[in-house]
């Protein structure tokens, strides 16, 4: 899950902050981004253990090492 919550994080917190998104960079205190941080990392945490109580691997590490191996694996736990 290491590599779908560090992308998910990066474009969470990327559209929050860039004009591409909300663009709140600059009206946001730094507590402010701390929280929303530490909420989504809370989130994460609780998605994650949810996820794979049921498949394998995450979705991005799934599709990664389908790639690798050039075939279909099973995510199924």
């Amino acid at each position: 899950m290491a590599l779908t919550n560090y992308l998910t994080q990066s474009l969470v917190l990327t559209f929050l902050a860039y004009g591409w998104g909300l663009g709140l960079a600059l009206k946001l205190s730094g507590f402010q981004v701390l929280g929303i941080s530490f909420l989504l990392y809370v989130a994460q945490v609780i998605l994650s253990g949810l996820w794979l109580s049921k498949f394998k691997y995450g979705p991005l590490e799934w599709v990664w090492r389908c790639i690798t191996y050039w075939r279909i694996l099973s995510i199924r736990a």
